[in-house]
């Protein structure tokens, strides 16, 4: 049997992700099978483990997928704020509740079955989370220390703290958002 060139390969991976995307939202992690995942896009449980190493592994791939993804789009939307009001207009776009498609729903119930997700895969995910978080972080604060130097925020505001408190009260209301 030939091999399969990369961007077969990665057609491949992009197939099994949105299989699993499907499953996931259908069913527990406990209920959800291998077999399953790769028969729904036709491909054999070989095929699965060519990429990814089990169940866990998929859904941490998975995770990490849909983190990137919808992290990269919103900046290619509406690009990465450079002033406070850039940055004002930025968390009111990210507050707009997403259109409620099927794909947006799909992620919204995985994402609610997080308690029933391996060890392993909740702290993956946490470390996602923290990482966009601390990405956040460090733009706000170079914002403010930008305004700071251009004479448009005090001196006296701690940019450090501002940073977190923005971005604690953002993911605080995105979370109720979500759950509208």
């Amino acid at each position: 049997m030939p091999r399969k060139t990369k961007e077969e390969s990665i057609k491949t991976r992009s197939l099994l992700l949105e299989a699993a995307l499907d499953v996931f939202s259908e069913k527990s992690f406990s209920e959800v099978t291998l077999s399953e995942i790769a028969e729904r896009v036709g491909m054999t449980k070989g095929a699965l483990y060519w990429h990814f190493k089990n169940k866990s592994d998929l859904l941490s791939k998975l995770i990490k997928e849909i983190c990137l993804d919808s992290e990269s789009e919103f900046t290619e939307k509406f690009g990465t704020p450079e002033t406070l009001a850039d940055l004002r207009e930025y968390y009111r776009k990210k507050l707009v509740p997403p259109d409620r498609n099927d794909r947006f729903m799909k992620i919204h119930a995985i994402m609610l079955r997080r308690f029933e997700w391996p060890e392993d895969v909740r702290s993956n995910a946490f470390s996602l989370l923290k990482d966009q978080i601390t990405r956040e972080k460090r733009m706000i604060k170079d914002i403010l220390i930008r305004s700071q130097r251009e004479g448009t925020v005090r001196q006296e505001i701690g940019s450090e703290e501002v940073s977190s408190a923005i971005t604690s009260v953002f993911y605080g209301l995105f979370i109720l958002v979500l759950n509208e």
